[in-house]
């Protein structure tokens, strides 16, 4: 079957850089596409991230990744932000052919003319924003390394869409500047994947805490995932004992890591919570720390423990309550004396 265009949406038209079909169609994503084409149609007025994203119906971090693939490649430039607009320049629209870059025939080792960080650099950098590859070496990179094919192909399955422009810059970033082997770049992938977490920041955090603490083995991944899932659970456990509706704040997550070292259990802490409910105190970590200390003090560790030493106050670490402060055969003896002084009395 043919296609033609109807001649009737040709009332209004504009022009899009031959560039962007010519060279970076294939590269470029359907929200990176759209963003251009949204801001070509608009050209000559001031365009906000926010319109982009209302008007597209594509969240704002989408408009973001669109922007800065279409700056990197040339097709689009801009001014400083002007009251949260990203207002175009008097030509905002420019068709400058890429500088040249390598190819997979000039060069059999592509990866080389990654640009790379220097190596006297004091402090570990905490995001790719400042690493520096365009699309067209990106390319190159996947058709001279099977490795970072693979990567780049595993990680397009994990997410499950299109990578963009920005997160094959991260994971050109994480291999090549942090060093993270592919399989273990993709093992974080994954754990992003299942909790929901695929943002770029949130990758990257992960990414440099391993690289940082030397987790560069399939084996020392897995236990780390391991324990990052206990961790996940236990925090999400004292969210709930907490009510919280969102994630904690650093001062609470400091508090909900400390206890877990210490081995108090999440039971325990939701004990805890609803001792000071039952008080009437606003659920805060420090009150709540405060109890659980004093708690540590006296071996209480489980409920039924908490439960026994409010129910009569009593309650000693090795769980037996504590002797009588008297002498039970003092007890009987006035025992005895009472009851013939009571008969005495009877009888007069």
């Amino acid at each position: 079957m043919n296609y033609f265009l109807n001649a009737g949406c040709w009332e209004s038209v504009f022009a899009v850089p031959g560039a962007v079909v010519d060279n970076y169609i294939k590269l470029a994503s359907g929200s990176a596409v759209k963003v251009l084409l949204y801001i070509l149609r608009n050209n000559g007025r001031d365009v906000s991230r926010t319109e982009i994203s209302s008007a597209l119906n594509i969240n704002e971090d989408d408009v973001n990744d669109a922007f800065n693939f279409w700056e990197e490649v040339g097709i689009i430039s801009k001014n400083q932000n002007i009251s949260g607009k990203t207002r175009t320049q008097d030509r905002p629209l420019e068709t400058r052919k890429p500088e040249s870059t390598h190819t997979p025939a000039e060069s059999t080792n592509a990866q080389a003319e990654v640009p790379k960080p220097a190596a006297s650099k004091p402090q570990i950098q905490n995001s790719s924003a400042s690493f520096q590859i365009t699309p067209k070496e990106a390319e190159s990179l996947r058709q001279g390394s099977s490795e970072i094919k693979a990567l780049f192909d595993m990680a397009q399955q994990i997410l499950g869409n299109v990578i963009n422009h920005t997160m094959i810059r991260s994971l050109v970033w994480q291999h090549e500047y942090l060093g993270l082997k592919a399989d273990v770049i993709l093992m974080i992938l994954s754990y992003c994947a299942s909790v929901g977490k695929t943002h770029t920041a949130y990758i990257e955090a992960i990414a440099v805490s391993w690289s940082q603490n030397d987790i560069n083995t399939l084996d020392k991944a897995q236990d780390e995932i391991e324990r990052m899932k206990k961790t996940n659970t236990y925090t999400s456990k004292l969210m709930s004992a907490f009510g919280l509706k969102r994630q904690p704040t650093p001062n609470q997550q400091k508090f909900f890591d400390e206890w877990q070292l210490k081995g108090y259990s999440a039971d325990l802490i939701t004990c805890a919570c609803e001792r000071a409910a039952d008080l009437g105190k606003t659920l805060t970590v420090n009150y709540i720390n405060g109890i659980l200390e004093n708690w540590h003090k006296k071996g209480i560790t489980t409920r039924e423990q908490a439960a026994a030493e409010t129910k009569n106050g009593k309650y000693t670490p090795s769980g037996i309550r504590k002797e009588q402060s008297y002498d039970i055969n003092e007890f009987e003896n006035f025992a005895i004396t009472f009851s013939k002084n009571t008969k005495k009395d009877n009888k007069i």
